[in-house]
């Protein structure tokens, strides 16, 4: 069993984990939580993950589930993609 963190883990988070190990630091955890943390904002990892998922989602042709029918709105609505599942884009 994967989870999304599985399929990005190795685009940078495995790599720095292992270069900080290399230099044994007094607090490595610390160090590998910081260093996730510049990773994931230089990245734009928060993002991609939606995307990502659905990604993954359509590729198995398994269907999104709906929101829940008490869920909010978001609060700023992403624009309506065009194109077809494999060619979309928002300009």
């Amino acid at each position: 069993m994967y989870d999304i963190a599985d399929i990005i883990k190795f685009d940078g988070v495995v790599p720095k984990a292992f270069e900080i190990a290399a230099r044994n630091p007094a607090e490595p955890d610390r160090e590998v939580r910081l260093a996730c943390r510049n990773i994931f904002r230089s990245q734009k990892t928060l993002g991609k993950l939606i995307p990502l998922i659905e990604e993954i989602l359509m590729a198995g042709g398994i269907t999104p589930p709906l929101p829940p029918n008490d869920a909010q709105p978001p609060a700023i609505p992403e624009p309506k993609p065009f194109g077809d599942s494999g060619h979309q884009g928002n300009s």
